[in-house]
């Protein structure tokens, strides 16, 4: 079953071959990537807005010097697997952990068993890192502290950032404009969240209601001669009124301006999951990374 807020971190390492990152790393919460990183940048950015300003300002330049050095064991491990395995074509190492569900695509390597504090292996080789990684205590707390409290802390602090942004309010800017005196004048808001507005004219005290837009009104010259009008802007409650004189309205020049968009086309190798067993022995072991993501 699927918990309705997850915090999940997601490992991918691939061999050079493949002509795609070495390794990434995305955190996501619920579905949605909140930060990413790969080998290429070497750098942990957001993918959200909500919450590059909630975070404290060391957070950025600690996680990534933590998945630099996760990037080195992954490199490492994926030479290892690729030799447990004795395969020699292209394949991928991922590792998935999260606060309080777990599935994997693919055949399985190693799962730790949290109840249990103990890593399982479903596969054959796997069983020479299982012994060495449950025969590391200090590492088996590690990893039940921080599933049991780190990750959770996070977990709820990413929510509260996420319902914080999205129980904002911000008051719209509102600007009365003209490109030349023979034109008709645009009463425009913008820059407001949430989405839900109401504009209308008031024409010599009066509200006019019958032509309420959603982010800009436009009234003649001639009725500006004829008459006193404002503009107002209903927002969340609180109304932001303009008056139409010519000391309020703005003149703006029209802009034309050309975007060139450079297309890159790249090709990778293909990419095979390896999912049947073999027969030889598998002595070597992965390493275990020494920090977590937070």
């Amino acid at each position: 079953n699927y918990s309705i807020v997850m915090l999940l971190y997601f490992y991918t390492a691939l061999p050079q071959s493949t002509g795609l990152p070495e390794f990434s790393a995305v955190t996501y919460l619920d579905e949605e990537p909140i930060y990413f990183y790969d080998s290429s940048s070497k750098e942990v950015v957001s993918r959200q807005e909500w919450v590059k300003g909630d975070v404290d300002p060391d957070f950025w330049r600690r996680n990534t010097q933590i998945l630099m050095a996760t990037e080195k064991v992954f490199k490492v491990n994926i030479d290892t697997a690729r030799d447990c395995f004795n395969q020699t074509s292209a394949h991928a190492l991922q590792k998935m952990y999260s606060c309080d569900w777990d599935e994997v695509t693919g055949e399985d390597f190693l799962i730790f068993d949290l109840k249990n504090e103990r890593w399982i292996a479903p596969v054959r080789q796997g069983l020479p890192t299982k012994i060495k990684w449950d025969a590391n205590v200090p590492q088996l707390k590690a990893n039940i502290h921080y599933l049991t409290h780190t990750c959770i802390e996070w977990l709820k602090k990413y929510v509260s950032y996420q319902r914080r942004m999205l129980q904002r309010t911000v008051s719209p800017q509102v600007t009365l404009l003209q490109k030349e005196p023979s034109n008709p004048v645009t009463c425009h808001a913008t820059g407001f969240y949430p989405n839900a507005i109401m504009i209308f004219w008031g024409r010599d005290g009066v509200e006019i209601h019958d032509d309420v837009k959603r982010t800009h009104l436009t009234v003649s010259p001639e009725d500006l001669q004829k008459h006193k009008y404002s503009c107002t802007v209903q927002h969340s409650g609180d109304d932001v009124v303009l008056s139409a004189n010519r000391d309020s309205i703005r003149q703006y020049i029209t802009m034309v301006i050309l975007v060139m968009f450079v297309i890159v086309i790249g090709t990778s190798s293909p990419l095979h999951h390896y999912r049947h067993q073999q027969t030889h022995k598998c002595g070597n072991n992965l390493k275990h990374p020494v920090h977590q993501y937070i």
